[in-house]
């Protein structure tokens, strides 16, 4: 899996916690998070950054999102860039 940038809207709470509430994919689509189910720090499969991982439904299927607070970017793990089957990436 490669590891994809993408943009996030996400919302910050007066306690400084941060939560992705949309991902806009590489082509312009947006996608909405229907729920944050879980966060952890790990490192991801595509390109091996830790980070918190987002575990999150979108679409009515599970799909992990990550934020790197390295590099301080969004990023999923897909299989390339031009595709948008990442999101059916189950758990």
């Amino acid at each position: 899996m490669n590891k994809v940038y993408v943009d996030v809207m996400a919302k910050f709470d007066r306690d400084g916690n941060i939560e992705p509430v949309q991902v806009s994919w590489t082509d312009g689509s947006k996608y909405n998070i229907d729920k944050v189910i879980g966060m952890c720090r790990a490192v991801s499969k595509g390109g091996g950054i830790t980070g918190i991982r987002y575990t999150c439904k979108i679409c009515g299927r599970s799909a992990f999102v990550f934020y790197s607070e390295r590099e301080h970017r969004w990023f999923v793990e897909g299989k390339g860039a031009g595709r948008i089957d990442w999101i059916y990436t189950v758990i």
